[in-house]
């Protein structure tokens, strides 16, 4: 059955793909290390433990995993590769006990980006799940999380 479901993740992760191709966007995650300013120009702030709203997950840290992923965290990798079956494996996971392992994000301006757990990530978005538990650092010169609510919030007042 999970790999079933991969297949059918894989498909809407294609579709997305060539759909953002069309519209000349960038068809895989957006990566953090690539937006961010020159390093010393912000800082980390820990967050803490958070509920990560999933809508709010754009990216991934590195670029690494960007091109396992369209942008909207499906996968675009064949069915015969480790990564489908270690993907699909945590789907049955998922639909067996839970996904309770938080993930590492950062989160800039308003959105999150991950560093570990970008297959929870996709597989949660899948079953479209409302939030995943994460471990973020925000970046101080932007926004700051406030760690109860989940709520953003500029420090500067905006």
């Amino acid at each position: 059955m999970s790999l079933e479901d991969y297949n059918k993740a894989y498909k809407a992760g294609k579709k997305d793909y060539q759909a953002r191709l069309l519209r000349g966007e960038q068809p895989t995650l957006k990566v953090l290390d690539d937006i961010l300013p020159p390093r010393g120009s912000y800082s980390e702030v820990p967050l803490g433990l958070v509920q990560i709203p999933i809508d709010q997950i754009v990216g991934t840290k590195t670029g690494g995993r960007s091109s396992a992923f369209a942008g909207n965290f499906m996968p675009i990798l064949r069915e015969d590769t480790e990564f489908a079956y270690k993907w699909a494996s945590l789907s049955e996971s998922h639909l067996n006990e839970g996904i309770r392992d938080p993930i590492k994000a950062y989160e800039y301006m308003n959105k999150f980006y991950v560093e570990e757990g970008n297959k929870r990530v996709s597989v949660l978005k899948y079953y479209d799940a409302v939030s995943v538990p994460g471990k973020a650092d925000g970046k101080a010169d932007h926004l700051l999380l406030h760690v109860h609510t989940g709520i953003s919030h500029d420090h500067r007042g905006k």
